[in-house]
């Protein structure tokens, strides 16, 4: 049985790879009176969102019977299986839905629009959910320390938020050149968000299905 950190990773870069949200940070972004309070209030709305996730996975795992050091792990096995259905089934339904998902509304000019814009789009995100839960679970039944368990939970969250949390940061850095950059990634996205979110919950399906039949 592999490590934790090993186990999480691959499940934390998947809920991270969200092209909704990304949409919706660069709408927040390039909306008319908008700028970068108003990102790091989307990137607020997103962690309230992640932190409620992380309590369900947590309690959750933490009531599950813990993870043996060697050898089969089939409540693992049974959830990752489970799970990968229900990637399977959001995959197939984005790509059956024409023109792909709907694109977010702008963040408009105020602080608590673009919070709740944040809110709504992470807690519709059920690719992302989908991958972060189990992510958390193993964390919970790992047995790790206080300190360990707490730098990967922070870690796994930070990386699920890349999404709305790299755009204020890149653009802070960057400046001009920056946002033009970004605004071009965000209309490509855009353009194929539909057909990326269902390759995406197809390939993370298959993982899950892999890593749930290992763990029989």
């Amino acid at each position: 049985m592999t490590s934790p950190p090993l186990d999480v990773v691959p499940l934390a870069l998947g809920a991270a790879v969200s092209p909704m949200l990304l949409v919706g940070q660069m709408r927040t972004l390039t909306a008319p009176g908008s700028g970068l309070r108003q990102s790091w209030a989307y990137v607020a709305g997103n962690a309230v969102v992640v932190a409620g996730w992380a309590l369900v996975g947590l309690g959750s795992g933490g009531s599950l019977p813990a993870r043996s050091a060697a050898g089969a792990d089939p409540v693992s096995a049974g959830l990752r299986l489970v799970l990968a259905a229900v990637l399977l089934a959001i995959g197939a339904r984005t790509l059956q839905r024409e023109g792909g998902a709907a694109s977010p509304a702008p963040g408009g000019h105020s602080l608590a629009r673009s919070f709740g814009l944040g809110i709504a789009l992470m807690a519709g995100n059920l690719t992302s959910l989908v991958l972060y839960l189990p992510a958390l679970q193993d964390l919970a039944r790992s047995g790790l320390a206080a300190g360990p368990l707490v730098a990967l939970v922070l870690l796994v969250s930070l990386v699920t938020l890349a999404p709305s949390l790299l755009p204020p940061v890149l653009l802070g850095l960057t400046g001009a050149w920056g946002r033009s950059r970004l605004e071009q990634l965000c209309h490509w996205t855009l353009a194929h968000q539909g057909r990326i979110n269902g390759g995406l919950c197809f390939l993370f399906a298959a993982y899950l299905g892999w890593s749930g039949v290992a763990r029989l």
